[in-house]
């Protein structure tokens, strides 16, 4: 019994993985911190604004604020994708691609789409929410529909106080980015470079570049924040990295995982599950 296309599995040779028609440049990924966690959360100590210390007379007493020490609790999302394999496939074409790690491949794009796009979402839960769930509305620039200037990008990048107030990447979609690039040329400014490494996929080594910056922090691309036609719908995020585990103002943004899971964050799991016997397809999750 011939199957239509069933001579061309003997001359044609597909690729192992999948092309995405429309991809989404997520360049925060690539400096993204990661701290393992043993258990579901992790549990900071946090207390409200500090007063400074008060001049008094020997012997007098002192305020006391540690009462007012509250854990602040982060908890870990978990992410699934679900991709069909075809049984009728397996049988007719012989695995002219890669099945299993093709669809594994693309389920850890759709999770990273949906970590990332999260990270720009307020869900009105400051455990498994996103960063404006976190930031206090105090340390949030509201431009309105005021076009992108030099003075609001100022006044956001020093309300950051970690780090000693030196943001270690700026993060935004690409139209974010593309208006300030035009910012920089209508006001004859030289748009500001700074190094940086990329991924050569032809050579398959990383290699040194630049990327956009202002004030020399480096500006990358999380293209799955809210696209936003209107300026008043777009963030610009100025952020520091990484937990040195410091008693000053040190902590930044990390990414949490279980532990032992810090390079690889995903777990397959193969179902059999209920055929549709009219497709003959049977899903893996």
């Amino acid at each position: 019994m011939l199957f239509s296309g069933a001579p061309d599995t003997a001359n044609i040779q597909a690729a192992k993985w999948f092309v995405e028609n429309e991809p989404r440049r997520i360049q925060i990924h690539g400096v993204m911190p990661v701290f393992g966690v043993n258990g579901g959360f992790l549990v900071y100590p946090r207390v409200p604004a500090i007063k400074p210390a008060q001049v008094v007379a020997p012997c007098e007493p002192a305020d006391d604020i540690s009462t007012q020490v509250t854990p602040a609790r982060f908890g870990m999302v978990q992410y699934v994708a679900r991709v069909p394999v075809c049984m009728a496939d397996q049988a007719i074409y012989r695995h002219p691609t890669d099945i299993v790690d093709g669809n594994v491949a693309l389920g850890e794009i759709e999770n990273w789409y949906g970590y990332y796009g999260r990270m720009d979402t307020a869900t009105g839960d400051p455990v498994f929410g996103g960063l404006l769930d976190l930031v206090a509305p105090g340390r949030i620039v509201n431009m309105g529909a005021a076009p992108l200037s030099f003075p609001c990008l100022s006044r956001a990048y020093h309300l950051v106080a970690a780090n000693n107030g030196k943001p270690t990447v700026i993060m935004s979609n690409a139209r974010s980015l593309e208006s300030y690039e035009n910012l920089c040329r209508l006001n004859g400014q030289n748009l500001e470079y700074v190094p940086w490494r990329w991924y050569c996929p032809a050579t398959g080594r990383w290699k040194d570049g630049v990327v956009p910056s202002f004030n020399g922090t480096p500006w990358v691309i999380n293209d799955e924040m809210n696209p936003g036609v209107q300026p008043a719908d777009r963030r610009i995020w100025f952020m520091v990295l990484g937990d040195d585990g410091g008693k000053g103002h040190t902590r930044g943004l990390t990414r949490i995982v279980p532990a032992g899971m810090e390079r690889s964050p995903f777990i397959l799991r193969m179902t059999n599950g209920v055929p549709d016997f009219a497709n003959q397809t049977v899903n893996m999750t």
